[in-house]
């Protein structure tokens, strides 16, 4: 399934174009349905070669920038609350575009 918004211009403002593609960047863990019980986690992403940078987005807030390493993007997550959350993960391509993930939900659930 592929869902594209094409570039646009509207009045002197102009969007880039965005694709979200499930294969071209995907979000490895956590899992669909994960329940997280840890006071820390860390994000996985997988992503082709031509990635220039990888953001996450925790509950459609602001995108977060993660690290290169080992073959993978990272994100370092702490300091939530219980509760349900989403996950989307964007890549900057070199070529000018962006590709996401689709949302990935998941709990958490800390012991005080």
């Amino acid at each position: 399934m592929r869902h594209k918004e094409h570039t646009q211009t509207s009045g002197s403002k102009t969007e880039p174009m965005t694709e979200t593609v499930p294969h071209a960047v995907m979000l490895d863990y956590p899992t669909e349905g994960e329940v997280i019980t840890s006071a820390s986690y860390t994000f996985r992403i997988s992503a082709p070669k031509n990635g220039d940078k990888i953001e996450v987005s925790i509950n459609q807030g602001e995108w977060l920038p993660c690290r290169q390493e080992g073959g993978y993007w990272w994100y370092d997550w702490s300091g939530y609350e219980p509760g349900e959350y989403q996950i989307r993960a964007r890549m900057h391509a070199a070529d000018g575009k962006m590709k996401l993930t689709m949302l990935r939900r998941f709990d958490v659930k800390t012991r005080a």
